[in-house]
């Protein structure tokens, strides 16, 4: 007889984040269909969807509801502001949220799985790469909230240690749609690069407005982004006077076999890292029920860190240290519509949320004198 475990899935579809959103869902629903159609495994998940809309206070009503239906497992969220919201949710109640979305690190808690990316998986090698090509004026953008502050944070010093200048750093809240001010700030100090850490329409907005005046003044610029997504290019459309790069553990890139069976199977559509991470997420945990033989929390997650785990994008492990999935990272620019990889790393990333182990060395040989340490700053 097939285990049959309930799970909450837990993602928006409205709001301003809505495309990166409904891609990890329509992820999360595809891959629980597959498992319960199929033979794979001996187990049969009853999913309980909850839509929050992109609102800040209903994800901790969604929690509470999937706990009162005994569920132990909760696929979701998008953003850190949600993620940190019902993070103490599942820690005193001893539940599992699988997190499937990049985030900004410094974070490592016994009660999620963190599946998405942290900065040294994503940030890190993206920067490394854009410096290297573009130079070292650097101008920093970020949606008023953690995500924002933090990769713009860590940009900020590996931008400094390279030698390098930031020439604005600013943050604006979600749904913001005037950006000329910091646009023309870009243009008028010769920004080598943009980061663009804006989520959702902000982001779509910015876009625009920038190659607009990159256009009246003939100019390209580079954009770089850890969360902009397959998902998110119809909504900007061509944009000349851009060269948007985008840093994630996967891409739809032509000719890609996993893409081209989940068309088959569910049609012609976009896919991203946000479906295929919470795409793993799923298969993940199915995988661990059945060899645990239920959805206990603590057996679910030992058998996770002790076992190396087949997923999509390749063998992988979760570490026992601090609950995240190791990834490869690969940096693409949009093409016509979709995402070309440009550069991949040599090895599959283990994940260093706090950045403890990861070697900078290669940020500070591109200075040309020694850096010095930071100081407490004004953010103008």
């Amino acid at each position: 007889m097939k285990l049959s475990i309930p799970i909450g899935i837990l993602y928006s579809s409205s709001g301003t984040y809505r495309r990166m959103s409904s891609s990890a869902l329509r992820g999360a629903r595809h891959a629980v269909d597959e498992i319960n159609r199929g033979g794979e495994y001996d187990v049969t998940l009853r999913p309980d969807y909850f839509d929050p809309r992109g609102e800040l206070d209903a994800y901790q009503k969604g929690v509470e509801r999937f706990f009162d239906r005994g569920v132990h497992h909760v696929i979701g969220t998008t953003t850190s502001a949600s993620r940190k919201d019902i993070v103490p949710d599942f820690e005193k109640t001893g539940g599992l949220l699988w997190y499937a979305s990049p985030y900004e690190g410094f974070e490592c808690s016994e009660n999620v799985v963190y599946l998405g990316g942290c900065p040294n998986q994503n940030l890190v090698p993206l920067l490394d790469y854009a410096l290297r090509q573009f130079g070292k004026q650097a101008l920093l953008i970020g949606s008023n909230y953690v995500w924002g502050w933090e990769s713009n944070r860590i940009a900020r010093e590996l931008v400094e240690a390279a030698g390098g200048h930031i020439i604005a750093e600013k943050y604006y809240r979600f749904g913001d749609d005037d950006f000329l001010s910091i646009v023309e700030q870009a243009l008028a100090r010769d920004a080598a690069f943009v980061l663009n850490n804006l989520v959702g329409e902000s982001s779509y907005f910015f876009l625009r407005q920038l190659n607009a005046a990159c256009a009246r003044r003939g100019k390209r610029m580079p954009v770089l982004s850890c969360n902009f997504t397959e998902s998110e290019l119809p909504e900007i459309e061509a944009l000349p006077h851009i060269q948007l790069l985008s840093c994630g553990p996967w891409f739809d890139t032509p000719g890609n076999a996993f893409a081209a069976s989940q068309r088959v199977q569910h049609g012609r559509q976009s896919f991203s890292h946000c479906y295929t991470s919470a795409y793993n997420a799923v298969h993940l945990l199915a995988q661990a029920c059945q060899a645990t033989g239920g959805d206990d929390p603590e057996r679910v997650l030992a058998w996770v860190h002790a076992h190396t785990l087949p997923t999509l994008m390749g063998e992988l492990q979760i570490s026992a240290s601090n609950n995240h999935l190791s990834l490869p990272c690969c940096i693409a620019e949009a093409r016509e519509g979709q995402f070309e990889v440009v550069h991949r790393e040599p090895k599959v990333l283990e994940a260093d949320p706090y950045l403890t182990r990861t070697c900078l060395s290669r940020f500070y040989s591109l200075a040309d004198s020694p850096s010095v340490a930071p100081n407490l700053r004004v953010v103008k």
